[in-house]
């Protein structure tokens, strides 16, 4: 089993100093400069470029506040880009004008091309509510979220570009 966190993971992504600051340690942050960003429809995508990462060479985030989902797709270095992996994370997001505050519920799903979505995270979405860092409601509405996209993904056949246009957010396989 995964250690337990010692505190929910919060980032913040503020659209005005287009930046997002994600916790490192306790008292350590972060701050990465946004490439790119657009908000609409009730979504923020964003795409940080990663010059220093011999795999990745940039990810983009897609922050869906009304569905409590974070998408993160990561494009390789080297490699099909079409081959990459979509990570979509149970989060609780906040909007206060230009700031989109992401608090990470510790459960989601991984999306792979040509294979059903597997559960990911789940050690330490454990270690966390066994450690009392996530409350029993906030672990009732990550197991709620995971399992309605997994419904949501079985009902698309897997296919992640006909779930996240059902969404309105277009195919982030493509984009």
């Amino acid at each position: 089993m995964s250690p337990v966190v010692s505190r929910q993971l919060v980032e913040v992504v503020d659209t005005h100093a287009a930046t997002r600051t994600l916790p490192l340690a306790p008292e350590q942050v972060l701050e990465q400069a946004l490439d790119r960003w657009h908000v609409a429809d009730g979504a923020l995508r964003t795409t940080v470029l990663s010059p220093d990462d011999p795999f990745v060479l940039a990810e983009t985030c897609w922050y869906v506040a009304d569905h409590g989902l974070r998408l993160r797709r990561r494009l390789p270095r080297e490699g099909d880009p079409a081959v990459a992996t979509t990570e979509i994370g149970a989060v609780r997001i906040v909007v206060d004008g230009p700031q989109w505050r992401c608090t990470d519920l510790l459960l989601g799903l991984e999306v792979s091309p040509g294979r059903p979505a597997r559960v990911v995270h789940d050690a330490d979405f454990a270690a966390a509510v066994g450690g009392g860092v996530l409350s029993a409601a906030d672990a009732d509405e990550a197991m709620s979220t995971v399992h309605r996209v997994l419904g949501e993904l079985v009902d698309a056949r897997h296919d992640l570009d006909t779930w996240t246009t059902s969404l309105g957010l277009g195919s982030p396989t493509r984009s």
